[in-house]
């Protein structure tokens, strides 16, 4: 018989989190058990108020769960189904299935990659995120952190620093950049004019998510004129990946917490090849847990953003190391 529970953590990172839509020192996130006897495992869910998520709304929906669950589950596909006809959270079904998942794992002695048939992969390169900052302060953040240990960054920017900010990066460093605006910019045309302005256009290895996700129109203008790439993120969340995407971006970075599992997350992945984009993987700010996670499904993935724990003072768990900007199940040393 499986029990499930639910608990909340509080994670304290090591410098303020500034992006274009909100600002935080401290994250809360949640870990869900499923207990079958003396065997249990553990999912986490990383809830964002950008898709409407709440620390009140995880613990609402989770009960809701949680009392319509059956005792037990003939599988991971019967599970999936089940948390398909609930209406809840993405985050909160990624922290159950893979919860499920990881039990699966345990008890069967396979490994998560084999489950969900995708390639084993040990270790990836990751980005690491410089958040919004005033401009003075980006030298000292960039040399606290030892930032020239990776070989890609990501810089934070909105609509009013986006130009400065990314000037200030590429003259304190001499590694490729992904510019990522979550949303900020206003048209098609103000975003083409800050691509102009780039001083060093081969140094920009992508623009993220430079528009709102309901700009629709004006995403295809970009594309139509834009020589850089365009990665999607806030316009990928739990749905199919079809000839939308291709139409306006050149990749998609799929998250599980936004995907709502392993499965669906696999499954996207798989249609953006298909349809010839590139893809990522990306986190939100997670413990070593949700990016261990990622890091299972990683086999074939062409770029990765998977710095989540590396933001958190003291994570919890301890499943990935870092060296040289490279991240590992901390097992493999």
């Amino acid at each position: 018989m499986f029990s499930w529970s639910i608990k909340e953590i509080e994670l304290p990172l090591k410098f303020t989190w500034n992006i274009s839509r909100n600002s935080s020192d401290i994250k809360r996130n949640f870990i869900v058990e499923v207990r079958n006897g003396s065997l249990k495992a553990h999912g986490e869910v990383a809830f964002n108020v950008r898709y409407g998520e709440s620390r009140d709304l995880i613990l609402e929906k989770f009960e809701e769960f949680k009392a319509a669950a059956p005792q037990e589950f003939t599988g991971v596909e019967s599970l999936v189904a089940f948390l398909e006809s609930l209406d809840l959270p993405q985050s909160l079904k990624f922290g159950i299935e893979s919860s499920f998942v990881h039990y699966i794992s345990i008890l069967s002695g396979k490994s998560v990659a084999l489950l969900m048939g995708t390639n084993v992969v040990s270790s990836v390169k990751t980005s690491f995120s410089i958040p919004i900052m005033e401009v003075g302060r980006v030298e000292a953040f960039i040399n606290d952190n030892n930032l020239k240990r990776f070989s890609v960054l990501k810089v934070k920017v909105n609509r009013e620093n986006a130009h400065d900010f990314c000037q200030e990066v590429l003259r304190l460093t001499n590694v490729p950049l992904r510019v990522d605006a979550n949303e900020s910019f206003e048209s098609a045309a103000e975003t083409l004019k800050f691509l102009e302005n780039f001083s060093n256009i081969s140094r920009l290895e992508f623009l993220e998510q430079p528009l709102h996700s309901s700009f629709h129109d004006e995403a295809l203008e970009l594309k139509k004129h834009s020589k850089v790439f365009l990665m999607a993120d806030e316009s990928v969340t739990k749905e199919e990946i079809n000839e939308y995407y291709p139409e306006r971006f050149h990749g998609i970075n799929v998250k599980m917490m936004k995907a709502g599992g392993y499965m669906k997350a696999v499954k996207q992945l798989r249609q953006a090849k298909i349809l010839g984009l590139k893809t990522m993987l990306g986190c939100m700010i997670e413990t070593s847990l949700g990016i261990s996670s990622a890091l299972n499904i990683s086999g074939g993935v062409d770029f990765f953003d998977l710095d989540g724990c590396l933001l958190i003072k003291e994570d919890p768990y301890k499943l990935i190391s870092e060296e040289n900007g490279k991240i590992f199940y901390s097992y493999i040393q």
